[in-house]
């Protein structure tokens, strides 16, 4: 059996800390140099050989190329790419090939297998973060315990101390590019996470890119040239401002020295200076604190805090330590390892049970008989959410759209909140969207959409209208989960994510205003093969799908037309929007098809009538959907005739079974991934695939404090 890891995934450095079987107490893997840190950076070489830590960054502080940093920053970030040699890298890529070295370095280091891992997050990381970590993770064949929040894992460390003392804590963890404070309630038993804030744009790359420009003002300024202008040289300048901060830790002053085009600058820069010159950076992190008291209802206050726990390499910085003393008139508590302590909190709750209690219960140096030994600093712990959990929704009086907030910031984890939700279901089905929000502010936009959630496949019921009770909830690590239960049946309903859309202004107008802002009509033939070999069953399950597709759209927003063809045509129906009229229409096409009004050869194509028939006065979406069950008599021509059709701005769409040529469909078709030879079998469901893409209506759906954004009938 191997060991159970904690992994601290920092943003400049990481660490990797075990349970020690004969004491029971966290201790630091050190990584292959004796180190207990390791650089966050990684690299490919030329030749293909991946390179983690200080072999990477010994590559980066050179200049060269291939090399990776800071990623962490752009976690769940969908539209990242670093372009390494030979392949582009997204977050999770570059995460993964640090977190499998870490793992492999710690396996080499220990002498023992890891079998599982909890890897620590920025507690103000959000959904899509947390999710990219966890893919990074397995991707790197890491068994994921979990997530853990890095502030309440600096809250494990502190019991590291043997303190067992009732207090409140603010956990200050200032890492090289986040920024997170939590404050929590702490006992010999358990850790209660009272409440979480935090920025993860903000860290000592910060204060190093002030120092960066303070340097190249000075260069210009002598020389000017800005250094900064070539990429090469600000890398170099980057590394001299981190090692200028860290000289400012212990002395008073700073030499700097940059060389570039023949030119030597040398500059000294006073802590002074460098406080002055960070010090709104210091500011920020003293206003997101100020934000978490006044998140409590009643608020907090620095003089409900008994003590302050320092986390990160950059809270070395003694512009840290005078704020705190300043605001709690006491320094900081003492015993905890700023750059250890994450990584040793998370090995703790690796090898823990909910209570605190160890796993396996072997660990803490005695072998244990019928009960689990604690673990030093194993505690219960209670998390809880950084953000809360909402979802677009309409105000009662329809003119705006809000937040209906679900789950409360600060609520105890794991959480959930069901509402239940009426929707109206055509016969065909239904679907409804959920859009999901994270943050606490009244209008949608200015909190991070967290997803679009769609639950598909909603079965009909009697009346058309059906109750739906959907679930929201925070897991244990901190990861959103939806799911929807239709009342009626009891049955769990299908759920896909799927992209935001591109444009979301549509939420800054109101509800009513997009009513009146409904996109231009647009409309759809449905043209049907009347020939012999459509007779008995393909003819009737043509139909019931046509009457299905009808169902599902909205035919307002697309008016459907009707056309038979054989060795003739006719348009049985030209668009429209009346419901009676479509029906009269489907039984008028029928019988024409009965009545062998059009024979039964297959002399004619349907396209010269959908050019004629109307669609040029419609601004909106045109189509033309032709279903047929075999081999038309001039192909060549039909084929000339639907390109015409899509240089008129009408789409076209080929539905062939039976003796269908796929060849033909796919070249009478402009929408070739809804074009598809099937089979009667699956025909109504190559039409339901079609009315989604281009027929899905948008409905409203009532709600608890409003109106739920919901599609139905699609």
């Amino acid at each position: 059996m191997g060991i159970r890891v904690g992994i601290d995934l920092g943003t400049t450095y990481s660490a990797v800390a075990r349970i020690d079987p004969a004491t029971g107490r966290a201790t630091i893997i050190p990584n292959r140099y004796g180190h207990a840190v390791t650089p966050s950076v990684v690299a490919v070489t030329e030749d293909g050989e991946e390179l983690f830590g200080e072999d990477a960054k010994e590559r980066q502080e050179l200049g060269e190329t291939g090399t990776a940093s800071f990623f962490k920053r752009v976690m769940g970030d969908p539209g990242f790419r670093l372009d390494l040699p030979g392949r582009p890298c997204t977050p999770v890529d570059l995460s993964a090939m640090l977190l499998k070295g870490l793992v492999g370095q710690a396996e080499m280091m220990s002498g023992e297998h890891v079998d599982a891992a909890v890897v620590t997050v920025p507690a103000y990381f959000r959904n899509a973060e947390r999710e990219a970590t966890l893919a990074a993770a397995r991707r790197a064949g890491i068994t994921v315990l979990g997530l853990l929040n890095e502030p309440t894992a600096a809250a494990f460390a502190y019991g590291l101390g043997g303190s067992s003392a009732n207090r409140t804590i603010l956990v200050y963890d200032l890492g090289g590019g986040t920024f997170d404070v939590t404050l929590a309630r702490v006992d010999a038993g358990e850790i209660r996470i009272l409440g979480s804030d935090g920025d993860h744009y903000l860290g000592g790359k910060d204060w190093d890119d002030d120092v960066a420009t303070w340097i190249a003002d000075r260069f210009e300024d002598e020389f000017g040239e800005d250094p900064l202008d070539d990429t090469e040289q600000a890398d170099i300048i980057g590394v001299t401002a981190e090692k200028t901060k860290k000289r400012l830790t212990n002395a008073t002053s700073a030499p700097v020295s940059v060389a570039w085009h023949g030119h030597r600058g040398r500059y000294t820069l006073t802590r002074r200076e460098f406080d002055e010159l960070t010090s709104y950076r210091l500011m920020r992190t003293a206003d997101i604190i100020d934000r978490l008291f006044a998140s409590f209802t009643p608020a907090r206050r620095w003089s409900d805090v008994d003590g302050v726990i320092l986390v990160g390499g950059s809270t070395r910085m003694p512009q840290v330590h005078e704020y705190v003393e300043r605001m709690t008139g006491k320094p900081p508590l003492a015993g905890v390892n700023v750059d250890e302590a994450v990584a040793l909190g998370a090995a703790i709750r690796a090898n823990q049970d909910a209570s605190g209690n160890a796993t396996p219960p072997t660990i803490g140096g005695t072998k244990a008989r019928n009960q689990a030994l604690p673990l030093i600093g194993g505690r219960k712990i209670t998390d809880a959410t950084s953000h809360a959990l909402g979802m677009i929704a309409e105000s009662e009086d329809r003119e705006r759209y809000v937040n209906d907030i679900l789950i409360a910031k600060n609520a105890a984890i794991p959480a959930r909140n069901t509402q239940r939700r009426e929707l109206a279901v055509p016969r065909r089905g239904g679907e409804l969207d959920v859009y999901l929000l994270q943050g606490s502010e009244p209008a949608p936009l200015d909190n991070d959409v967290a997803g679009l959630y769609a639950f598909t496949g909603i079965p009909y019921v009697d009346g058309g209208r059906t109750l739906i009770d959907v679930t929201y909830r925070y897991d244990a690590d901190g990861v959103i989960k939806v799911s929807a239960t239709q009342v009626e049946t009891g049955r769990k309903l299908h759920m896909e994510r799927r992209p935001l859309p591109d444009d979301m202004s549509w939420l800054e107008r109101s509800p009513k205003k997009n009513d009146r802002q409904a996109p231009p009509a647009g409309a759809v033939y449905l043209a049907i093969d009347f020939s012999g070999s459509m007779c008995g069953n393909p003819f009737r399950q043509a139909m019931d799908a046509c009457r299905d597709f009808i169902a599902s759209i909205d035919v307002a927003a697309l008016n459907v037309g009707l056309i038979g063809f054989a060795d003739r045509t006719k348009t049985y129906l030209e668009p429209t929007d009346d419901g009676g009229a479509i029906r009269q229409g489907i039984r008028d096409l029928a019988a024409g098809f009965d009545a062998e009004e059009l024979s039964f050869g297959n002399d004619a194509s349907p396209f010269p009538d959908v050019l004629a028939g109307g669609l040029d006065r419609y601004d909106g979406p045109k189509y033309a959907i032709v279903l047929t069950d075999g081999v038309w008599y001039d192909q060549d021509t039909a084929i000339r005739q639907a390109r015409q059709c899509n240089e008129a701005g009408i789409d076209t769409i080929g539905l062939g079974f039976g003796g269908a040529d796929e060849t033909f469909i796919d070249a009478i078709s402009s929408m070739k991934d809804l074009a598809r030879l099937t089979d009667l079998r699956h025909l109504g469901d190559s039409f339901s695939n079609i009315a989604r893409v281009i027929g899905g209506s948008t409905g409203l759906v009532s709600g608890s404090s409003g109106t739920a954004i919901g599609h139905s009938g699609r």
